[in-house]
């Protein structure tokens, strides 16, 4: 069944809905035939079930049913804000493997990165993390949030666990199922000394996602894996 977004607040059972451009054209390109069954979905938890119904040369989608996706334990994760297409590729998985709030962090060795993440670039970001609900099934939307520095970040001081991406780390422990968890993961260059200090001092504990050293987006999913891990172990340990 094809799952197209809908406005925040939108899903209500016996409601008429129009689709945004994007996604009538979505359609259009997919050839939903007129009655056929549409999965749709708001990013704040609300997932319904309607049908299209062509209505001279535009689309409506009539709601049938709609229920409240229960929200996912917290799982943020604070990337170093570098080449903005590897970042892209960040946005993507992160909606996949379940992460809840993307922090892209202004680090020492992001400065110099020529391609690096900046603020214009995060409106479409937003709406990649939006498009990734199709695919993955999701009822919540990933919150991309504003640049950040690493001083900020490691401010915010959220509870559960606190996870730095470090070569030299140990290994995760089980996390209840809905623990929160928070992860930094360095840009290109990795994190410098200053830096490391800081996250410790913040009580984040240098975690070794792997053998050998990963670029920034393969270290953001390896992060991502692990924590689910964790949190499987802690069900059926």
């Amino acid at each position: 069944m094809i799952t197209v977004l809908a406005p925040r607040g939108s899903l209500v059972s016996g409601a008429t809905l129009e689709p945004d451009p994007d996604e009538e054209h979505h359609l259009r390109v997919r050839r939903v035939r007129d009655g056929e069954a549409i999965r749709l979905v708001d990013g704040a938890g609300g997932v319904a079930r309607g049908r299209l119904i062509r209505a001279g040369r535009g689309l409506r989608v009539a709601l049938e049913s709609v229920a409240l996706a229960p929200p996912p334990p917290p799982l943020r994760l604070g990337v170093g804000a570098g080449d903005k297409d590897r970042f892209a590729s960040v946005v993507e998985k992160a909606v996949e493997l379940g992460a809840t709030e993307l922090i892209p962090l202004e680090m020492e060795h992001t400065r110099s990165v020529a391609t690096r993440l900046r603020a214009s670039h995060l409106p479409r970001l937003r709406r990649r993390a939006l498009e990734a609900l199709k695919q993955c099934g999701s009822a919540w939307a990933l919150a991309v949030a504003d640049l950040a520095t690493l001083e900020e970040f490691a401010a915010r001081r959220e509870a559960g666990a606190r996870w730095l991406a470090d070569p030299e780390g140990g290994l995760a422990a089980a996390l209840p199922p809905d623990a929160p968890a928070t992860w930094v993961v360095g840009p290109e260059g990795g994190i410098s000394g200053a830096e490391r200090a800081l996250l410790l001092d913040a009580d984040f504990r240098p975690i070794r996602l792997g053998p050998h050293v990963l670029r920034f987006d393969t270290a953001a999913m390896a992060a991502l894996v692990m924590t689910w891990q964790a949190r499987q172990g802690a069900t059926h340990g």
